[in-house]
């Protein structure tokens, strides 16, 4: 599936623009990102990233997720089980552990919620996720 929505990306940036190999990536890894957020996100996030009640934080408008990248990547693999305040609210409710995702699926998803609510226009390189994610299961 994913060679599929490059080769696609590829081709429409060939024909309608002169895109980067960097723009590229970043539109393949908002793609994927945006799947696997769907996937392992939006249940307790939700699809707009605005959380749900008082259970969830929301994403969209986080100034947690701003402040606290390194915190935000380790928890989508690791969970996270500390009270957090989002926006002057407090929340306590346990974020599962995602253990089955690895280093490039956390890089695709931070690109897609930092790109999407983050005011971030660039990569989360998977090669800066894989040393977040060692740092932190230490």
């Amino acid at each position: 599936m994913k060679i599929i929505h490059y080769l696609l990306l590829t081709s429409y940036c060939l024909i309608f623009s002169s895109c980067s190999q960097e723009d590229v990536k970043l539109k393949q890894y908002y793609i994927d990102g945006q799947a696997l957020y769907k996937l392992h996100c939006a249940n307790c996030h939700q699809e707009a990233g605005q959380g749900l009640a008082g259970l969830y934080p929301p994403i969209a408008g986080s100034d947690f997720l701003k402040k606290n990248k390194d915190l935000v990547l380790c928890s989508m693999r690791n969970g996270l089980k500390d009270t957090i305040v989002v926006n002057g609210k407090t929340y306590r409710q346990p974020m599962p552990s995602n253990t089955q995702l690895q280093a490039l699926d956390v890089a695709e998803i931070a690109t897609y919620i930092y790109n999407e609510w983050g005011n971030e226009k660039v990569i989360t390189d998977v090669k800066d996720v894989q040393k977040t994610l060692e740092k932190c299961s230490k």
